[in-house]
């Protein structure tokens, strides 16, 4: 298992993100290659095929979601591990104005 920063994990988060927009386009618009036949009798047939194979692009966006969701999960509990000082009265700030 690698290790990484959080700051290394939040840019491949952003990273994945691209990624997964552009698959999803691939998967919803650009999955047809469409090719025209010229017959005997002057018909055109067309004929339209896969340009990639959509289980294996819909693998890919899984696998990218699961990835997304590990490094959520690792960024979210390195914050919880994470102790910060700083001087703040919270319950003076967030009570009502006297």
């Amino acid at each position: 298992m690698a290790e990484h920063s959080v700051n290394a994990l939040l840019s491949m988060q952003k990273a994945l993100i691209q990624r997964r927009s552009q698959l999803n386009e691939i998967k919803n618009e650009s999955t047809k290659k469409i090719s025209y036949f010229h017959l005997e009798n002057e018909n055109v047939q067309k004929r339209e095929e896969p340009t990639y194979d959509i289980k294996k692009v819909d693998r890919k966006i899984v696998s990218i979601n699961n990835a997304l969701f590990s490094i959520d999960q690792k960024i979210k509990e390195s914050n919880a591990r994470t102790m910060v000082s700083i001087e703040i009265d919270y319950n003076s700030l967030a009570s009502e104005i006297e």
